[in-house]
């Protein structure tokens, strides 16, 4: 009979503790850090000096607005204050899904799983909570109070989604891909294509839930899925066909709010076309596989501020006489290629890392081709290259600074209004540029935790 072994209980470190564990281990650290000591703690009290006594953050205050959103029509705010709340409950519905969800898949895998709660996600996202709390303080009035505080009751509202049953975990997805066109929707208008858009989700989303193989077996459960598909975009055609609300095209979007609009949309569009190309790039068909390296080698080669401008100027030509695919259409083409090259190598790179004998177990087990790659090669690969994935999304986001030289007013380029103005135009230089800094570092930072909470979880680097 075998004796059972109790694991060593884990000892929480004290302040003293941890000081002695992480800066005196040994001879050596004990030097470094008397020596780093002092240069450290002078560097925070020149940080704070400047921070607190003697920066003048009266142009950020004046301009805050302008900071946020731009030149954005004034009298269209109440869009983007309505945008705010219905993305907050979005992502309250996908946060309470997935954790739903990942607490159901480990339960039935027997393994232990800790269930998101508010105070998680705070720990999650401080840098941007953070942030937030910089702006709230710099506001000269309570109506950003106001804001805030809804879109935390909406967040908070979405999230009690957690508490359905399983079988209504489908709606969650449906209701927060739902809402992310709402919330576009209710800036960008519902004119145009708008009712396509929701169509797509609509119909993806009452495809997934009409029907079931248990209850109508066989054909009817495709025609009665592909009816439902039908039924639904036509009363979505109807109702667009009713609402007529020609909103603010993008074109007239700037600041902040443009920055996170086109970081977004370009690493939602270069992830899925940069999987294709690696995957092209590593076919076995002649063609494909040129057509793929000489496109990732072709945009690799090229600076991307040689391609903000091709976009900019040279593709008119390319385009049908008297297009009117805006500037900004234009940059995000160009943020989205130039992203899904790298993409791509990064894919690949994934892809070859796995041995021959994943694709050849698979095929054992009678698996064509397509689900070989789907359900074995891809999420192996995938998960391995997720440290470089989102480094690259990092500096995508961090690029797009280089609208600037578009003379497209993203976050960075509002400066150069502000610096515009009579009062700051000697002024208050680097109070802008450190805001300005600080806002990129907390979306940069939250992005770069996730990211690691995501390898932690699937044990990304483990033997």
């Amino acid at each position: 009979m075998t004796a059972t072994t109790t694991p060593p209980l884990v000892k929480r470190l004290t302040g003293i503790g941890w000081v002695r564990s992480n800066l005196f281990p040994n001879v050596w650290s004990s030097i470094l850090t008397i020596l780093l000591l002092p240069v450290l703690l002078y560097s925070g009290y020149r940080a704070g000096l400047f921070l607190l006594v003697n920066a003048e953050w009266e142009a950020v205050e004046r301009n805050l607005t302008l900071f946020m959103q731009g030149t954005f029509p004034r009298d269209q705010q109440w869009r983007l204050v309505a945008q705010l709340p219905l993305f907050a409950l979005a992502l309250g519905a996908g946060l309470g899904t997935a954790s739903s969800s990942a607490q159901d898949r480990a339960i039935e895998a027997g393994l232990p799983h800790e269930r998101t709660s508010p105070i998680g996600i705070v720990r999650r996202f401080w840098s941007v909570i953070g942030f937030v709390l910089v702006l709230l303080y710099f506001a000269s009035t309570a109506n950003p109070w106001f804001v805030v505080l809804g879109s935390v009751l909406a967040f908070l509202l979405g999230f009690q989604i957690r508490g359905l049953p399983a079988r209504f975990r489908l709606y969650g997805w449906s209701l927060m891909s739902l809402l992310l066109v709402a919330g576009f929707q209710v800036v960008s208008g519902t004119t145009g294509r708008a009712w396509l858009v929701t169509a797509i989700v609509v119909g993806i989303g009452a495809w997934t839930l009409t029907g079931s193989e248990r209850i109508v077996p066989g054909w009817r459960t495709w025609a009665l899925k592909t009816g439902a598909v039908i039924v639904t975009s036509v009363l979505v055609f109807l109702l667009y066909s009713v609402i007529t609300d020609p909103g603010v095209g993008w074109d007239k979007w700037s600041g902040l709010h443009l920055t996170l609009w086109v970081s977004a949309l370009a690493i939602i569009l270069s992830f899925p076309f940069g999987l294709i190309m690696a995957l092209a790039r590593r076919s076995g068909l002649p063609a494909l596989r040129l057509l793929a390296t000489t496109y990732i080698e072709l945009i690799r080669g090229v600076p991307l501020i040689a391609l903000l401008f091709m976009g900019q100027y040279v593709a008119l030509f390319f385009l049908p006489a008297g297009s009117s695919l805006s500037s900004i259409s234009r940059a995000i083409a160009v943020f989205t290629l130039f992203t899904a090259a790298y993409v791509a190598e990064i894919v690949r790179g994934g892809l070859q890392s796995l041995p021959p004998g994943q694709t050849e177990a698979g095929q054992a087990l009678g698996l064509t081709p397509p689900s070989v790659i789907r359900l074995i090669v891809l999420p192996q690969a995938l998960r391995a290259v997720i440290p470089a994935m989102v480094g690259q999304f990092i500096s995508l986001f961090k690029d797009t600074s280089l609208l600037s030289i578009l003379a497209i007013f993203e976050f960075f380029n509002v400066r150069s209004l502000v610096h515009g103005q009579p009062d700051f135009r000697v002024v208050a230089h680097a109070e802008t540029l450190v805001f300005v800094a600080v806002g990129y570092w907390a979306v940069a930072f939250a992005m770069s935790r996730e990211s690691q909470r995501l390898e932690g979880r699937l044990r990304v680097g483990a033997a």
